[in-house]
């Protein structure tokens, strides 16, 4: 599959005990979604190797376009429904559990976002990763994968993933044991814990997914920065605008569109529709976008503002704008859009 513009698609979800219902609830529904949502979820879906060492966080947008490989090679779509591409019976197990993996990772971003309005979603080892071993602090058995966040409410929630090729209820369970154990992120019950796993079905190979939300946790407590947290969400985005920034000057690299810079990636050979095409034709051109405060924030500051400026306060002061949305733009309520021209 391609993900080209004006390609909407369809993927089967169970729901059981969320959306403030009490258990046992279950829903089986359809979630729609285009192709801008997609690589929405896969540029901010969090995956740990984000972070990568500082002398290799030039390769930002080989990063970005390799997930985008990756996703395009294990699915394709038939009658709108994603499903498993043939191609992907060429691969060994390894490199099918792998890639299974990330694309548990990526939609779980885009259920988070769809239908639990989840602005942000990061990974909880890049904490550690980053910041050191007590960044992030757990006082249950294991910590969960992902922590959500809605600015609008205020409220925290927890994610554990878990993709697989076929149905598999054990790991299921083991993730919902997971969320299940914890009782408080920073002083604060979790408004969703919620164990994904997302898998092919055997009959048609569709994609599917299924979430169970804990209602109320054991134990264990969760504690870290809100202020890494916001850092860590955005600092590998805006490095892309750096890379782009060190090949070529700003005026003819970044443009300013009401509150917002944004640059065009070029995602070579993804989009090619005939081969009497230019080089430039057969590039997909799409635009990124940030708010021009949070590029600001690493772009001229080096992640400080001099004047004690935090993320936290230029996140909380944002407002987005995500009633107009096409074929050709979708924007997050995270502020990063994309742009189809």
């Amino acid at each position: 599959m391609k993900l080209i513009q004006n390609d909407n698609f369809k993927i089967a979800l169970e729901v059981t005990g969320c959306n403030g219902m009490e258990w046992p609830f279950y829903e089986s529904k359809i979630v729609e979604c285009n192709n801008l949502e997609l690589l929405h979820a896969i540029l901010t879906c969090g995956m740990p190797n984000q972070f990568l060492s500082p002398w290799h966080h030039e390769k930002r947008t080989q990063e970005f376009i390799s997930k985008i490989s990756m996703f395009e090679t294990n699915l394709t779509a038939a009658d709108g429904y994603l499903s498993k591409s043939p191609e992907t019976e060429f691969l060994d197990a390894s490199e099918k559990s792998v890639n299974a993996y990330y694309l548990g990772l990526i939609f779980a971003k885009l259920f988070s976002m769809k239908e639990f309005d989840t602005d942000y979603f990061l990974h909880s080892s890049l904490f550690e990763q980053v910041y050191g071993a007590d960044a992030f602090s757990c006082n249950g058995r294991k910590k969960p994968s992902f922590i959500g966040y809605n600015k609008t409410s205020d409220e925290w929630s927890i994610w554990e993933t878990t993709g697989k090729r076929d149905q598999a209820p054990k790991a299921l369970d083991d993730a919902f044991n997971q969320v299940l154990a914890i009782r408080s992120i920073n002083e604060q019950s979790p408004k969703y814990a919620i164990a994904c796993m997302t898998y092919f079905d055997t009959k048609h190979g569709e994609l599917q997914g299924i979430l169970r939300n804990a209602s109320e946790g054991k134990k264990a407590n969760i504690d870290f920065n809100k202020e890494q947290f916001f850092n860590l969400y955005y600092r590998h985005i805006c490095e892309i605008f750096d890379e782009s920034l060190r090949r070529k000057p700003f005026d003819s690299v970044i443009d300013y569109i009401d509150g917002y810079l944004e640059i065009e990636l070029e995602l070579f050979g993804l989009n090619i529709d005939g081969a009497d095409k230019d080089e430039y034709l057969r590039k997909r051109r799409i635009k990124l976008g940030v708010p021009k405060d949070i590029l600001g924030y690493f772009q001229y500051n080096k992640g400080r503002y001099e004047d004690g400026t935090t993320i936290t306060s230029i996140v909380e002061a944002m407002q987005v704008n995500t009633s107009f949305q096409d074929k050709h733009f979708f924007m997050g309520r995270d502020g990063i859009y994309f742009r189809i021209i």
